[in-house]
């Protein structure tokens, strides 16, 4: 598979568990984003109001304090005084129906765990391929 250069493109992953982070990341190394990671909503509200911009956030569902929904919601709240860049749910939940669940909520994508090297290869594409026009 070839996968995209995004040299220059910040990706934000948000995560509870640093072995999901770790994965995450070694996933993303192969596009050469510039990765950055938080543990918690209360940590990537903080990244996006000191001013950090992101190309694209990754962002597990089930996280103890807030969890992706509510941190979703948080986010887009922010989006009229903050960039917001595309978020894409990341979750274990993938039940018939999630998909378009998460997405009625309002994130832009949704991949369930374990990832598909496949569907995160689509979505990377989705976002990052410059367009001839």
């Amino acid at each position: 598979m070839k996968y995209l250069n995004c040299t220059g493109k910040k990706v934000l992953i948000v995560d509870d568990n640093l072995l999901n982070i770790k994965v995450i990341e070694r996933l993303l190394s192969e596009y050469r984003f510039t990765i950055d990671n938080v543990m918690s909503g209360k940590e990537c509200v903080y990244k996006i109001k000191e001013g950090t911009a992101y190309d694209l956030i990754i962002l597990d569902h089930k996280m103890p304090e807030v969890d992706g929904i509510e941190l979703l919601h948080i986010l887009k709240r922010l989006g009229e005084s903050y960039k917001i860049p595309p978020i894409i749910v990341l979750t274990a939940n993938a039940m018939i129906g999630a998909k378009n669940m998460y997405l009625q909520e309002g994130f832009d994508e949704y991949i369930a765990k374990p990832i598909n090297i496949l569907e995160l290869n689509a979505v990377i594409n989705k976002y990052f391929v410059k367009s001839d026009s």
